[in-house]
């Protein structure tokens, strides 16, 4: 793989990393209700699901789920009703979804990594993203497996420094926003930025 083919994915990947989306606002919530070790737990998760997802795709499979329409639609419609659970209970501060100074529960680290790992296999978009990408890299004249690990690699460390650098943004503003946090303002903020991915999922064909 030639370097500016390489710098160009690297560049995709780095912005699909940043952009705000379900995982990143999770992990940003995890860091400000548990601290940074379990939230850290939630981002392995994230970075297993696309590992997961990438492989999918790399396989073929994921063209054939997309090629299914009743296959792509059930996953797409599971991961609306997934998104639309998160919202209502964070709204109403439910268990391990809240968002509260001194938070009810306490969930384990396999709580937060197999909530972050299902939302991360919940979204299709992800699957297109990586069944529509990885062709144009891939020279199908070279050793395939080395250029996949190559771009796997370079999505997972994205994801992974990404995600972790919104759980420990919410880490270090939770003092900031403890005003927000008393008054369950953030809880009804962050439960509306799920409501609307949601909705964006269901709109988007």
């Amino acid at each position: 793989m030639e370097l500016s083919t390489y710098l160009i994915y690297l560049s995709i990947s780095i912005i699909a990393s940043i952009s705000v989306g379900p995982s990143v606002v999770l992990a940003a919530a995890n860091g400000i209700n548990f601290g940074l070790k379990k939230a850290l737990s939630g981002v392995l998760g994230h970075v297993c699901a696309i590992l997961i997802l990438a492989t999918i795709s790399a396989s073929g499979l994921g063209s054939l789920i997309i090629a299914s329409k009743t296959t792509f639609l059930l996953i797409k419609y599971l991961g609306i009703l997934y998104l639309l659970y998160i919202s209502y209970a964070i709204w109403q501060n439910k268990g391990t979804w809240s968002l509260l100074n001194e938070p009810r529960d306490m969930p384990s680290g396999l709580s937060l990594y197999r909530k972050s790992l299902i939302l991360g296999l919940s979204n299709p978009k992800a699957l297109v993203f990586f069944t529509a990408l990885f062709p144009q890299f891939i020279q199908a004249e070279q050793p395939l497996l080395p250029q996949f690990f190559i771009l796997t690699t370079t999505s997972l460390t994205n994801a992974f420094i990404f995600t972790f650098a919104y759980a420990l943004a919410g880490y270090n503003f939770k003092n900031k926003l403890q005003p927000m946090l008393n008054s369950g303002l953030l809880s009804k903020v962050t439960a509306s930025l799920f409501l609307c991915f949601a909705t964006v999922l269901a709109v988007t064909k």
